[in-house]
Order: structure tokens, then C-alpha cells, then sequence
């Protein structure tokens, strides 16, 4: 379960982190390798420790991990890497930004993704948590203002009626993470008289 609530973006602007993959190499006895990939997805971790300082701040911290149980509860992070549907990640959202699927003039239901795209191999991320409001859907390249929803937590679009056959289907759109605290130690530190740190305040992508 996600709880629907945003990590402050004061704690989150200027975080640390990436994707990860699982992946197996076994060298040969020849000296080349072997490699399987073990996830089909990857895992985005984060570090934001470095951005809380002030006694507020890690007052605040305390009590956000403490509603989270720690690792118990997931919730919300805004990527200030990669939270927009701009091919750069930062840019503002253009309705034809993504693909989202092509009519067949009976579906009425799309899942909502970000393509990162690559000459030999795209990625495509399912993207689950769009921000509310944030959405623009274009049909054959022309936006429309109306007649198509999301839902928040699975990132499926559904329009009022099914696109004809052969529209293709575009999205703009800002989103964020569905994460969880990677510790369910909170370790706060005291620097000095008026400033606090915590040691690690690693986060973890999560997977419903």
C-alpha cells in the first residue's frame, strides 16, 4: 500500500539516486562471461540525507518516518532528475511527449508510460503515479481538453469513448515514485547547538 502523501520536496530537491538492475555474470573458463539479467525492470534507489539539517527539518523527518511505521509504508518522492514526460526529464510536459497506444475503436483503457528511448533497445517505464492535474492526452497529434481520466496508483488512462481505429494516442504528464524508507533506523545526530544530521536516510523504489 502507497500512501498518498509527497516526501517535502524540501528534503527531496537535490537527492542522490538512479536505477538499478539485477544482473548475474559468471566468467567462463575460456575468460568470456555469461550474463542474466534477472530483473525485467529496475529498481530506483535514492539518498537524501544531505539536505536535512535544521532541528525542524529533522523534527519533521522523525515524524514523517515515524507515520511511515519505517519501512512498513510506502509514499511518494518527486525525482528532480526525472519527474516530467520531456525526453530531458525537467522540461515542461507536452501533450505529445509519450506514446500512449493506438485506437482499435473499442479499447478504452491505456497504461500510462515514459519511453526512454535508445537506437538498438527503448525502455519503456510504466509510469503509476501521475501528479493530479498534470495530465495531457492528444489523440493523432491535437489535445484535447476533456473526455479522458486517470487513475492515481496504476496510471491507467480511460477515455469517455474508445479512440478510433488507428489514432494514435500521446501523452504529457509530471509524476512521481512510489518509494519506502530503506531503514527502519532513523539515526539523527547531533552537530550543534542548532543543527541535527542523520547519517544515511536511504529510499527504495517500490513495486505494488
Amino acid at each position: 500500500m502507497v500512501d498518498d502523501i509527497r516526501l517535502p520536496e524540501k528534503w527531496s530537491k537535490g537527492s542522490a539516486g538512479g536505477p538499478e538492475w539485477r544482473t548475474d555474470v559468471v566468467p567462463t573458463a575460456s575468460g568470456g562471461e555469461y550474463r542474466e539479467q534477472r530483473w525485467s525492470r529496475p529498481l530506483w534507489r535514492y539518498e537524501i540525507a544531505h539536505n536535512i539539517k535544521s532541528i525542524d527539518q529533522m523534527s519533521d523527518l522523525r515524524a514523517f518516518h515515524l507515520a511511515r511505521r519505517g519501512r512498513a509504508r510506502s509514499f511518494l518522492l518527486k525525482d528532480w532528475l526525472d519527474f516530467s514526460s520531456a525526453a530531458d526529464g525537467v522540461s515542461a510536459a507536452a501533450a505529445t511527449d509519450q506514446p500512449l497506444g493506438t485506437g482499435t475503436g473499442a479499447a478504452t483503457q491505456f497504461q500510462l508510460v515514459k519511453r526512454y528511448p535508445d537506437s538498438v533497445s527503448a525502455y519503456d517505464r510504466a509510469i503509476k503515479w501521475p501528479v493530479t492535474g498534470s495530465l495531457l492526452v492528444a489523440v493523432d497529434g491535437v489535445p484535447l481538453g476533456s473526455g479522458f481520466s486517470v487513475n492515481r496508483g496504476t496510471g491507467i488512462v480511460t477515455f469517455s469513448s474508445a479512440p478510433a481505429n488507428g489514432a494514435v494516442l500521446t501523452t504529457g504528464f509530471y509524476f512521481d515514485v512510489p518509494v519506502r524508507f530503506d531503514e527502519d533506523w532513523l539515526s539523527v545526530t547531533w552537530d550543534t547547538i542548532n543543527s541535527r544530521s542523520a547519517g544515511s536516510v536511504p529510499l527504495q523504489e517500490v513495486r505494488e
